[in-house]
């Protein structure tokens, strides 16, 4: 192993250490006057709330980004389902927090399990609704044919099977290996491509495209033609060519005239990790704060949403199975708790947020929760240690609406929202005590019999 392998396997087994009441939601029918839209999630790895332009960022031009913020919806207060990729991940497929589907803790190549086939993930709902359903990018929820995209409801899957800093890293076709091991310098051009040849081939039906891309995450690639574009260095060069590849997608939505019944959402897994900007608030990737799970959301679906639209109402990335099966017309389970709740009215006439709680999880554990004003934090990291404040008698109270940098706490000014939502906190704990499960070992196994990396039959 040379010096770069061993510097990422130690970035990956350091993020690893640093992130060790309920009802189901209905939905009303597609209104007869519109047609199901085309949806499209763009999903970033690892990038920052204060990455984008239009939230701010200056050192980092993101153009394409900010015109779908501009022609559409901001949400200021959104949320990833986890702060890290394979819960995140999850939770953003099922509407449902990741411990629910077994899925709180990060994958890795010699993992064993992966996404359960009981879980009803968006892309089932959707065809079920007559949609075409494709994914491009990095799937990371597990690498066995039981667990792969085309087993949870896409037709067409071309991407990766996990994180950039993980090995063997071999780009697939459906489920074939095509380049082993993958270009990663051009990586984001052939997801672009990928991508605009999906909404071509779909263009005349209903089609979900779940467009997940590897970047930015760590170890960083651009190829030679955009280096040094960017204020920002390596990865500032990073994201403004994701943003780029975006630009494709837009491009192809216009060149075919499907733009306007079309809803195109820009959204990240979890805050920045070693670089990127997490905006005003506190922490980073696989922390417990603000930052580490407070993530870009820019939504675009011209027929429904008014331009320039902004919301700072909280929502999270939990909602968005049952908001596109109501966009859909499809049916959300019953048979099971949906965490998420169908966010149309935020989005398309600045409505409230339907939750009155929100729970960010960090592996098992529940490790704050938050209302409108208030968010309570139970437990956050001192260098590799994790901070059980409960067991020191305290905990951090920080209202959001005057202090959403998290700096001060106010426990002692509001006793009885502290009860309130620690009593929250216990219910939902006793809900899914019977879920917890121990995390992944990050070492790779010593016995030659495991596998390491996809086991995939042949087609």
């Amino acid at each position: 192993m040379n010096l770069q392998s061993h510097l990422f396997a130690s970035l990956t087994l350091f993020g690893l250490a640093a992130c060790s009441s309920v009802s189901s939601t209905e939905t009303e029918p597609a209104s007869e006057d519109t047609a199901q839209p085309n949806i499209i999630v763009v999903l970033a790895d690892d990038l920052g709330w204060g990455d984008v332009g239009i939230n701010g960022a200056t050192m980092i031009k993101t153009p394409n980004i900010d015109r779908i913020g501009n022609e559409g919806v901001r949400l200021t207060s959104f949320y990833a389902g986890s702060n890290v990729c394979t819960p995140s991940r999850a939770a953003l497929l099922t509407g449902r927090y990741p411990i629910r589907s077994g899925m709180q803790h990060v994958i890795m190549p010699h993992s064993q399990d992966g996404l359960p086939q009981s879980e009803i993930t968006v892309p089932e709902l959707l065809k079920q609704a007559g949609y075409a359903t494709g994914m491009v990018g990095k799937w990371h929820l597990g690498h066995s044919d039981t667990y792969w995209p085309t087993a949870h409801g896409f037709d067409d899957f071309f991407g990766v099977a996990y994180s950039n800093d993980m090995q063997p890293f071999d780009l697939y076709d459906h489920k074939t290996v095509i380049e082993s091991p993958v270009d990663q310098t051009a990586l984001t051009d052939r997801y672009a491509t990928a991508a605009s040849d999906f909404i071509r081939a779909h263009a005349e039906t209903p089609f979900f495209l779940y467009y997940a891309e590897t970047f930015p995450h760590i170890p960083l690639f651009t190829p030679e033609r955009v280096n040094g574009q960017s204020e920002a260095g390596h990865y500032g060069d990073v994201v403004e060519h994701l943003d780029h590849g975006i630009g494709v997608i837009l491009a192809t939505l216009d060149e075919l005239g499907i733009a306007d019944n079309t809803l195109i959402l820009v959204t990240s897994d979890n805050g920045p990790w070693f670089e990127g900007d997490a905006g005003p608030y506190r922490d980073r990737k696989g922390g417990t704060h603000e930052g580490g799970y407070r993530v870009p959301f820019l939504a675009r679906w011209p027929a429904t949403i008014p331009a320039g639209s902004v919301s700072d109402e909280m929502t999270m990335a939990i909602d968005l199975l049952p908001t596109f099966a109501g966009m859909a017309g499809a049916e959300v389970p019953t048979d099971r708790v949906i965490d998420g709740k169908d966010i149309r009215g935020v989005m398309q006439s600045g409505a409230e947020s339907p939750h009155e709680t929100l729970f960010f999880f960090n592996g098992n554990s529940v490790a704050a929760v938050r209302d409108k004003q208030f968010r309570l934090v139970l437990s956050t990291y001192y260098k590799s240690w994790e901070v059980p404040f409960e067991q020191f008698g305290g905990k951090l109270l920080f209202d959001l609406t005057r202090d959403p940098n998290e700096r001060f706490s106010y426990v002692r000014e509001y006793p009885e929202v502290v009860a309130r939502l620690q009593a929250e906190v216990d219910a939902m704990r006793a809900d899914v005590s019977p879920m917890v499960k121990d995390p992944i070992n990050p070492f790779p196994p010593t016995d030659p019999n495991i596998t390491i990396g996809p086991r995939l039959d042949d087609e």
